[in-house]
């Protein structure tokens, strides 16, 4: 059921953009107002304990809609509901249109608007910086756009999807947070990417070329001086970055060529849908030794 309802709600993404208007969660805004004027009280508000009631009263409301659902309509209910957590949950654009329209859209201010929002920042004018921003970015995206919703989906069903969405928002976005709720949020989502960052580089090194991304994955943790769990997730970025901007993505015989200064955003996203290749595969593989359902 796991790999069927992920497959499902990616083709309902893809083929039905206007769903992508769902995806709304001002509700959020609104649940930290009222917990706010309630709890704001209660000991270690502006930390800790304001940091769990805001993340884990919705996610332990939506655990509760989840048995309510199974005991109502069974197994067909559990998951009808967990292809719409994921339709809600992954984005909040559809990451292949995003770069489709960027590689689309005409030279000039248009595309330069579009490269920017991929970015979440300015272009470098350096097209080298530029090339390898563009490469973080497309990784970094498909990181929290995707990949970390699937994975806590296949741990925690449609819990883990949910709480990963809902901590994604509350760590990036702007809400009335205490700076102590916001460093809990960044690091919890920080601790949340670990593993799903740790098996896209690994998923990219089967796709491609292991040494090389082992080295720079090696080297990345060298140069930052600390051990395999500490730090942010950039080995996954410094791994990118080696394939593509070597050429070993246009070497290896199956990514895409594009010419001019975009050929490594759709190299990039080739390299994404191939490591959703394989985990899409490790799924069917664990589905077959009943390790997932």
């Amino acid at each position: 059921m796991t790999i069927i309802a992920i497959l499902l709600a990616f083709a309902l993404c893809h083929f039905i953009r206007e769903l992508g208007q769902v995806r709304n969660h001002q509700w959020l805004h609104k649940w930290i107002g009222i917990a706010d004027n309630a709890f704001s009280k209660l000991p270690s508000w502006q930390d800790l304990t304001g940091y769990l009631i805001i993340l884990f009263i919705p996610v332990l409301l939506l655990g509760l809609l989840n048995q309510l659902v199974l005991t109502a309509f069974g197994t067909l209910g559990v998951f009808l509901l967990a292809i719409a957590v994921l339709v809600y949950t992954f984005g909040p654009r559809d990451l292949d249109t995003q770069v489709a329209d960027l590689i689309a859209a005409p030279e000039g201010p248009e595309r330069e608007r579009a490269h920017a929002a991929l970015l979440r920042g300015e272009v470098p004018d350096d097209q080298e910086a530029s090339r390898g921003a563009t490469v973080g970015a497309v990784f970094s995206e498909a990181l929290h756009r995707w990949f970390g919703i699937i994975f806590w989906f296949a741990v925690l069903g449609v819990v883990g999807a949910f709480l990963y969405r809902v901590v994604d928002w509350l760590a990036c976005e702007r809400t009335h947070l205490s700076d102590g709720q916001k460093h809990l949020f960044l690091r919890t989502r920080q601790i949340l990417d670990w593993p799903a960052a740790q098996l896209m580089t690994l998923s990219l090194a089967i796709a491609t070329d292991f040494d090389s991304v082992f080295a720079a994955w090696k080297t990345y943790h060298d140069e930052q001086g600390h051990g395999l769990f500490e730090g942010d997730n950039g080995f996954l970025l410094a791994s990118a970055r080696q394939i593509v901007l070597t050429g070993h993505a246009a070497q290896d015989g199956y990514a895409d060529q594009l010419d001019g200064p975009l050929s490594c955003l759709k190299q990039s996203m080739d390299l994404v849908w191939r490591i959703l290749g394989v985990w899409m595969t490790v799924l069917a593989l664990l589905l077959l030794i009943d390790v997932v359902t």
